[in-house]
């Protein structure tokens, strides 16, 4: 018997200076490691990502996977972020329109989250593994296997017949688990050469373009390997669904977060350098009382000569002595730290990010990193509820003051949020204050089906009051879109020709946009995908 583990990204998205692109090409950091468990548990498992499979093969279609090779016993789909829900779910079908004898289990917060509905609504979908994967899923393939019920095991939300059975929670991983696990066996992946080399960040994948001139085009520098430090999240930020209380009460019982032991993350590290990546990417939170984990780790780093650059997502702020271990570990030119104070109103940040600091301790660690000579990119957001348009200018103001400022500042990106199955203002939009057509599993299912749909425009919210205008009543949801989208390009466009630098003033991107957009219009639409 054999199973194969699918990665499968979101293929139709569209955004103006690139085009038609594939979106989510990074499997998510757990992938991997089931894989290996199951390998390692007598279970024969080849993990495929569809995306690679299409850039490899642009005819490649996702029933081959499976016609005439009667050893596929089970697949198993992993739907973690949201906009993964119609092409997880289409692929599925297909599978099971040319062999319906194979066993179709999902798991993943998203199908997580919504579990119940799946079962219930989508029945080319037999079972969901609920929150961690790795011990629920070898139950299930050795209860496949024997051929035996599925009722012990445990996780699983499953169809038997025509009913939904929901089996107790009884498994979430310690820290001896995530620390035993393998989170960088690259030879179960097929295609694993092209994964390393051409799946990277930025997070999408041109197909106007060769894998070659996207590397060329789009990439951040070395190949970059998002690598697992722990699991859970110590904090509450009122638009994620990878928050605290959603996590433990909703999606997979942990408490807080828990941290793998230095020697493991060390080992994947060595690893994944060996698999040909040149820089790591971490975005788990050095929170002030944990941050001795991260300067130990960055010691031993340094002492055992392990040459390679890192890119760690800040939520707080780091502390002085964690900024001099990372200048020494990794000196590298493209290391850098990303800062987020997310908007330029301290009252909100403070309300909706868990770890959030002032202004001006931000502008003196800034100040401080200046002094010390280690880069950093800034990420805000904009469309926070209790944000308006009068707000907005405090975002902009605060911006022209940091790039004014501070040299170590490569970057300032602004970015847009969906809503997300889970998070905080997803389960209370009223509190909140915004208005939300996605509600349940196939409310995202057929959001992200609609072709031309992205991350960058699509918010699946609105906030009533954000424009002194009232928005369009028949359709506010695209109209609120649509303004944003306009305030994105007017006030916060940053794209640039080198995907490594970022435009000083957005007058220069919406410049290299009207451009690039000429150029690209001239290619045909590529709406192919492999389903």
């Amino acid at each position: 018997m054999k199973t194969l583990l699918l990665h499968v990204p979101k293929f139709n998205n569209f955004y103006k200076p690139i085009g038609d692109f594939i979106w989510l090409n990074y499997m998510p950091m757990g992938l991997l490691a089931i894989g290996d468990f199951l390998e390692r548990n007598g279970h024969s498992v080849e993990i495929v990502h569809l995306g690679v499979e299409w850039i490899e093969n642009r005819n490649f279609q996702a029933a081959e996977l499976v016609l005439n090779k009667p050893d596929i016993k089970a697949v198993g789909i992993s739907i973690h972020w949201h906009h993964q829900a119609y092409d997880a779910i289409e692929v599925a079908r297909r599978i099971k329109e040319v062999r319906n004898d194979i066993f179709i289990f999902a798991g993943g917060d998203t199908a997580s989250f919504f579990h119940e509905e799946i079962i219930r609504d989508f029945p080319m979908i037999d079972a969901v593994i609920r929150g961690h994967g790795e011990q629920p899923a070898l139950h299930l393939l050795q209860a496949l296997k024997d051929n035996a019920p599925l009722d012990k095991v445990p996780n699983l939300t499953w169809r038997d017949k025509t009913f939904t059975r929901i089996n107790r929670m009884e498994y979430t991983a310690d820290a001896k688990m995530i620390s035993d696990l393998n989170y960088s066996n690259f030879s179960l992946i097929r295609h694993a050469d092209c994964y390393v080399k051409y799946v990277g960040q930025p997070f999408f994948f041109a197909k106007g373009f060769t894998k070659e001139r996207n590397a060329r085009m789009f990439s951040l520098g070395a190949p970059l390997f998002p690598i697992a430090i722990g699991r859970g999240c110590p904090f509450n930020c009122t638009w994620c669904g990878g928050s605290q209380i959603p996590q433990q009460r909703l999606i997979n019982g942990l408490k807080g977060f828990i941290y793998r032991n230095h020697e493991s993350v060390i080992k994947t590290v060595k690893d994944a350098i060996r698999a040909g990546y040149g820089m790591m990417h971490s975005c788990m939170d050095p929170e002030p009382t944990t941050q001795e984990y991260f300067i130990e780790l960055w010691d031993r780093i340094h002492r055992e000569n392990i040459t390679v650059d890192w890119m760690f997502e800040a939520n707080a702020l780091p502390s002085d002595k964690f900024l001099s271990c990372f200048k020494k570990a990794f000196p590298g030119k493209h290391s850098l730290i990303t800062l987020s104070p997310e908007c330029g109103n301290e009252h909100l940040r403070l309300k909706h990010k868990g770890p959030g600091f002032s202004t001006a301790a931000l502008f003196d660690k800034l100040n401080t990193m200046n002094r010390m000579g280690i880069p950093t990119e800034i990420f805000f957001t904009y469309g926070l509820p209790g944000e308006n348009i009068r707000r907005l200018e405090e975002t902009i103001a605060l911006q022209r003051e940091i790039v004014k400022r501070f040299r170590c500042v490569r970057a300032i990106r602004t970015l847009s949020i969906e809503i997300e199955p889970g998070a905080p203002w997803f389960l209370e939009p009223e509190r909140f204050g915004i208005i939300t057509n996605r509600r349940s599993f196939n409310d995202f299912y057929q959001a992200h089906g609609t072709g031309g749909n992205d991350t960058f425009t699509s918010f699946g919210y609105y906030i009533p009051d954000y424009f002194e205008e009232p928005l369009d009543e028949k359709n506010p949801y695209q109209d609120f879109a649509q303004r944003m989208q306009a305030i994105k390009c007017r006030k916060f466009c940053f794209i640039h020709p080198n995907p490594e630098k970022c435009g000083k003033h957005p007058w220069q991107g919406r410049l290299f946009c009207q451009v690039a957009s000429r150029l690209i219009s001239l290619k045909p639409r590529n709406l192919s995908k492999p389903f």
